[in-house]
């Protein structure tokens, strides 16, 4: 029973968001339907300016310049930058315990 009572409200909730979806589509371009004799209107504001081609090219080659773009190209991840000198186990140590000292870590339970 449960079925039936769900069925018949869920069908048209899909069936209403099924007919509004393609209106809610059609407001992202250009041109936008109208009830008039003509059936549309144009609001150039609403324009997307894509990239040009040339630009979309630039981009291309840069990237294709660089030196892991065989590998991702084929799909791996961009490989991560380094951000300086790595730090001695002992600099890391050193650290922790100065932030304990002065709370800005906790240590232990409160």
């Amino acid at each position: 029973m449960l079925h039936r009572t769900l069925f018949a409200p869920l069908s048209a909730a899909v069936l209403a968001v099924a007919t509004l979806a393609p209106l809610a589509a059609s407001a992202a371009g250009e041109f936008h339907f109208a009830p008039t004799e003509a059936g549309v209107e144009r609001y150039p504001d609403h324009l997307r300016l894509d990239p040009s081609r040339d630009k979309v090219v630039a981009e291309l080659e840069a990237a294709q310049k660089q030196p892991a773009w065989n590998a991702v190209s084929r799909g791996a991840p961009w490989p991560a930058s380094r951000a300086g000198q790595p730090a001695t186990r002992e600099a890391v140590a050193a650290e922790a315990i100065k932030a304990m000292r002065e709370g800005t870590i906790p240590s232990g339970e409160r």
